[in-house]
């Protein structure tokens, strides 16, 4: 960012792979973004990988959590959904609000895991409660239709309206339909 200095994404590179080489997680995960985007270095999917890898298997939630897109995208990996489901879990355990949505996601559609509405339903409650705005509609919709919780109209409008005011045209339609 240049606080106090100015800003310089080459120079920012050098000072995270120091940290990174001693084990930084938080480091790990700035050297794979920049790994990602190409900002201070050429882009290059496999040191990403490896710096997001590294950051994940210390337990960091967002490395898990760019572990687990990876791997559902197939960026810079073959698409894997049983690793996808690893990493996504790892990180929703730790409260990361993207893969909480992603995981819940994953259950209430089957990919990766079999359909289970009430996992679903658990990890959309988790990721809505953070405030995500597609958790809050998803979870909305499953009281309305009492899939992996109890039908309750009081509560599918509340998460909508949560989501709805928070921008979220697919909740906004909802409650406009």
């Amino acid at each position: 960012q240049g606080d106090g200095v100015k800003a310089d994404d080459a120079e920012a590179v050098r000072w995270y792979r120091l940290a990174a080489d001693q084990g930084n997680t938080h480091a790990q995960v700035q050297l794979a973004t920049l790994y990602e985007t190409g900002r201070g270095v050429q882009a290059n999917l496999a040191e990403m990988g490896k710096w997001y890898r590294r950051a994940g298997e210390q337990g960091d939630a967002e490395g898990q959590f760019n572990l687990g897109i990876m791997y559902a995208i197939g960026k810079g990996v073959a698409t894997n959904t049983e690793k996808t489901v690893k990493w996504f879990r790892l990180a929703a355990n730790q409260g990361h609000v993207g893969a909480q949505w992603r995981l819940g996601a994953m259950y209430d559609l089957g990919r990766g895991v079999e359909i289970d509405y009430v996992e679903a339903a658990k990890f959309y409650r988790k990721a809505a409660e953070q405030g995500n705005a597609d958790a809050q509609t998803s979870l909305g919709v499953m009281y309305a239709n009492g899939s992996g919780v109890p039908a309750d109209s009081v509560e599918a409008v509340k998460w909508l309206r949560r989501a709805a005011k928070q921008g979220s045209a697919a909740a906004q339609g909802v409650l406009g339909a």
